[in-house]
C-alpha cells in the first residue's frame, strides 16, 4: 500500500526529538525494567513529505522524501524495547505495521481500538518492572484529557504528545466560538476554564451570540480569544496539573502558522528521574528545534 502522505518540515523535526529520546531511553533503562513503546495512533510506519507536484519529481528525488515514521523509528531503536504496542483504526494500516515488525523480529502487539480505550487497557497492564513511552500523535481531537489523567497515574510512563492547536484555534474564532464546538474542547481539555482563561472580554461590542451560552459569558457583550500563545499557555498549565514534569513545548509552524505543540510529559514521581529526563529532553530540542 501507499505510504501515509503529510507533513513538512514540522515533521523531520518532531521524529528527529522523538528517535533521539528512544535512544537514550532504551539505552538507559534496557537493563532495569521492561521498557513498552506505544503509538496510538500509529499510521504505517512509513510516510512520505506532502507535495502537490509528485509526479513531477524525479524518483530519486521522491524516494529521498519518503522517510521512517515512528513506529519504524521504534522498532529500528538500538537497544530495542522488550515490547511494542501500535494502535490505529485503519485495518490497511495495521497490516503494514505487521509487516514491518515481522521484518524487524520485532515483538509486537497490534489492535483496532479507539485510542482513548487503547492507552487505557494498556495502562492497566504495567507492574512495577514496567516502564513505557507513549507516542500520542492524533490526527485531530481525538484524544481525551481522561486518558492523559490515565497515563499520569500510572507513575510508569513518558508521552511525548503532539498537540493539534491549529485545530483547537479553527474551534476557538477569534471572535467568539460556535456552542457546538464547547462540548468536544471540554472533553479534550478536561475543563471548561479555558472559556474564561482563552476569551477576554471587548468592551462597547455588542453581540448576542453568547446569549444562552451560560453563566460563563455576559450577555450583551462581546468576547476575543487571546493569542496562540496565550492558548499553548493555558495547555501547558493544564497539563502540569496532572503530570510531576512537562517540558516546554516546542513549537511546530508551516509557513510560519503554528500547527502542533511538541510536548514531553513525565509520570514519574522520582526527583532523580525527573531531572535526568529533563536534562535531556532540553539537549534533544536545543540541537534539533
Amino acid at each position: 500500500m501507499s505510504d501515509h502522505e503529510f507533513g513538512g518540515q514540522w515533521t523531520r523535526i518532531k521524529l528527529a526529538i522523538l528517535s533521539s529520546y528512544l535512544k537514550f531511553y532504551t539505552t538507559a533503562l534496557h537493563k532495569r525494567f521492561t521498557i513498552h513503546y506505544v503509538d496510538a495512533f500509529a499510521g504505517t510506519g512509513k510516510q512520505s513529505i506532502k507535495n502537490k507536484n509528485k509526479d513531477q519529481l524525479e524518483l530519486e528525488e521522491y524516494a529521498q522524501q519518503v522517510m521512517k515514521g515512528s513506529a519504524s523509528l521504534a522498532m529500528d531503536c538500538e537497544p530495542p524495547f522488550h515490547k511494542y504496542h501500535f494502535n490505529d483504526r485503519n485495518p490497511l494500516h495495521c497490516e503494514t505495521l505487521a509487516t514491518l515488525a515481522n521484518e524487524r523480529g520485532r515483538l509486537v502487539n497490534i489492535t483496532q481500538l479507539d485510542a482513548n480505550e487503547f492507552i487505557e487497557e494498556f495502562c492497566r497492564t504495567l507492574t512495577w518492572r514496567d516502564r513505557a513511552v507513549i507516542f500520542l500523535d492524533p490526527y485531530s481531537v481525538q484524544l481525551n484529557w481522561s486518558t492523559l489523567e490515565v497515563i499520569s497515574k500510572t507513575k510508569k510512563s513518558d508521552i511525548w504528545l503532539l498537540f493539534p492547536i491549529s485545530t483547537l484555534l479553527r474551534m476557538m474564532p477569534n471572535s467568539g466560538h460556535e456552542q457546538l464546538w464547547v462540548p468536544r474542547i471540554n472533553r479534550f481539555l478536561g475543563t471548561d476554564e479555558w472559556i474564561n482563561a482563552c476569551y477576554q472580554q471587548e468592551e462597547h461590542i455588542t453581540n448576542d451570540l453568547f446569549e444562552n451560552f451560560g453563566d460563563n459569558f455576559v450577555q450583551g457583550t462581546g468576547y476575543r480569544r487571546i493569542d496562540h500563545k496565550g492558548v499553548g499557555q493555558f495547555i501547558t498549565s493544564r497539563l502540569k496539573e496532572i503530570f510531576p514534569l512537562v517540558e516546554e513545548p516546542v513549537l511546530l509552524t508551516n509557513k510560519g502558522s503554528p500547527l502542533f505543540l511538541f510536548y514531553f510529559c513525565a509520570s514519574n514521581d522520582s526527583d532523580n528521574a525527573r531531572r535526568l529526563a529533563s536534562k535531556v529532553v532540553k539537549q534533544i530540542k536545543s540541537k534539533l528545534s
